[in-house]
């Protein structure tokens, strides 16, 4: 691929801005705030698109880094190039209210599909981290990050297996976890409902339990009753056998009957004797308090013709009124006392008389009880039963079906997982012989011979190798660092991408002094390669000029 011209309708600093670029090697100078990163910035948002960042973030993005800063609502620009001999056009609009993309072949007037990955074929399939860790190299980002060895490994899985394109390793591990993630839940929900299960019988079945003791607790005080009720039952009829009674011997049915005729006798005596003088008393006590109540009257007749007849005739009637009060009140005292004697006597008979009547309840109350415990015993053993039903229940939900398919298939998952990640570690290590092969021979050209190779492990930890001795890359010069992350970059870019696209460098050379800067463009100048070099100083365009077999490229700032 080979970028043939950059038109910049509106973005960042740029409006309706024209940059032609050319084969081989070339320099775009311009003194800093010119817009270098600008254009480089562009030419990554043409080829994958720019999207505006969300919260906090995209404050920071290049989304709003690069806006247009005139008329902002209008964010766009058009950039075309050569793939595979044919010229294409491709077209964006990066604002949200018109954003739309669009890929012409100029050749023969055919319109491509963005959204169906037209423009991914024509770039070989490179991804924007693969590219930013490969071909685009910005300022003070020379090393190569997370995301080019996780390329790395993908390449291995590529190259070994198929070698083609359609194994993305990573995305592969990516889709089995989301797979296994998913299986997952389906096994949390099984076990959920499982549980559900577990936990309704079991709360039954304590409910039956809770029953099965107050059962039990009430079926012991039934029966202790029971025996309270048989022992007082014995204790009432206690009477020997016909058997062993003598002759003659009185019963205590016997005794209780002449007992009862004799109070009764007594009682009937009193009460007559008793009802004679109650009789006589209230009449009496009656006649006194009417005789009374005339004489007070007659007497305060006569007060107006004699006070000797009237205070005699006021005596009497108070004496009588007297006397019958204390008659009355005397014969409704002997009435009560007798009302109380009887019913004693009556309490008594009924004692003595209702001592069978007792008993005769008490037999009742115990068979009434024993009925109730047959009853008890015969709702626990039920219960029980059900109780029994239900343990064994819970014993018997262990897993269904669908939780052993569920678990078949996660431990399917897990297995294809770790296949793959065993798969790539061995890739990996052939990758990164390949890679450091490559790297190695970039290194040692670029050093005069002065290092042998470099060896870069799979997290891309880097090590030289001067042919004596192996030194770790942060011991070494900041120059010969960037050197070494030169190397591997552009050994990577080999390995990486089927389509070679042009290699970009904003002010990447700044830690190269002369020499080693020269080396640089010697190695970039032989390289089938179209070759971009934003930068600040001269001295790259100057020793491209002095050297023939470079490509004379742009000047200041076109």
């Amino acid at each position: 691929m080979r970028i043939r011209e950059l038109y910049l309708k509106n973005f960042g600093k740029f409006s309706e801005k024209h940059f032609y670029m050319k084969d081989g090697v070339q320099v775009v100078y311009g003194e800093n705030e010119f817009g270098k990163s600008t254009l480089h910035a562009f030419i990554r948002a043409m080829l994958f698109g720019m999207e505006r960042g969300r919260g906090r973030a995209a404050g920071k993005d290049a989304f709003s880094r690069f806006e247009p800063w005139e008329n902002p609502g209008y964010y766009a620009g058009v950039m075309r190039f050569e793939c595979g001999g044919r010229n294409f056009r491709l077209e964006r609009s990066f604002d949200r209210i018109s954003k739309h993309v669009s890929l012409v072949c100029e050749d023969d007037g055919e319109e491509l599909s963005v959204e169906h990955g037209d423009l991914e074929m024509l770039l070989g399939g490179i991804t924007p981290a693969e590219f930013d860790s490969t071909v685009s190299v910005g300022q003070l980002m020379a090393r190569p990050g997370e995301e080019l060895a996780e390329s790395l490994k993908n390449y291995a899985a590529n190259y070994y297996e198929t070698g083609g394109g359609e194994v993305d390793l990573s995305g592969a591990l990516d889709e089995l976890r989301e797979r296994r993630k998913e299986v997952e839940r389906g096994l949390k929900e099984e076990e959920r409902i499982q549980d559900e299960k577990r936990k309704t019988l079991a709360q039954e079945r304590a409910y039956l339990e809770r029953d099965l003791n107050k059962l039990r607790e009430e079926y012991e005080e039934k029966r202790s009753a029971a025996r309270r009720a048989a022992r007082e039952k014995e204790k009432r009829a206690g009477q020997k056998p016909p058997d062993q009674r003598k002759k003659g011997e009185r019963t205590p049915e016997r005794t209780r009957e002449a007992s009862k005729h004799s109070r009764g006798y007594e009682r009937n005596r009193n009460i007559l004797g008793k009802g004679t003088a109650t009789g006589i008393r209230i009449p009496a006590g009656v006649i006194c308090l009417i005789l009374g109540t005339l004489g007070i009257l007659a007497g305060l007749v006569m007060n107006k013709k004699s006070f000797a007849v009237s205070a005699a005739a006021g005596v009497i009637p108070v004496l009588l009124l007297i006397a019958g009060v204390l008659l009355l009140v005397s014969g409704i005292q002997r009435i009560r006392r007798a009302k109380t004697e009887q019913w004693n006597d009556r309490e008594e008979e009924t004692e003595d008389g209702g001592e069978d009547s007792i008993l005769r309840e008490l037999e009742r109350q115990e068979e009434r009880l024993r009925w109730e415990m047959s009853r008890i015993h015969a709702e626990w053993k039920e219960k029980q039963v059900r109780a029994e039903n239900l343990r064994e229940q819970e014993e018997e939900i262990t897993r269904s079906d669908t939780e052993k398919n569920l678990l078949k298939r996660r431990q399917a998952l897990l297995l294809a997982e770790e296949k793959i990640r065993s798969a790539a570690e061995d890739l990996g290590q052939q990758t990164s012989q390949l890679l450091n092969r490559r790297a190695s021979e970039i290194f040692s050209e670029l050093t005069g011979g002065k290092y042998r190779g470099i060896e870069a492990d799979e997290r891309l930890e880097i090590t030289a190798w001067d042919g004596e001795r192996r030194i770790r890359a942060e011991r070494l010069s900041r120059g010969t660092v960037e050197q070494i992350y030169f190397s591997v970059r552009m050994a990577a870019a080999e390995l990486l991408q089927e389509e070679p696209m042009p290699l970009i460098f904003d002010d990447t050379f700044a830690f190269y002094d002369d020499k080693r800067l020269e080396s640089a463009l010697k190695w970039l100048s032989r390289q089938d390669r179209q070759v971009i070099i934003f930068t600040c100083q001269r001295r790259e365009g100057e020793m491209l000029h002095e050297d023939r077999t470079a490509k004379k490229g742009i000047d200041d700032h076109q």
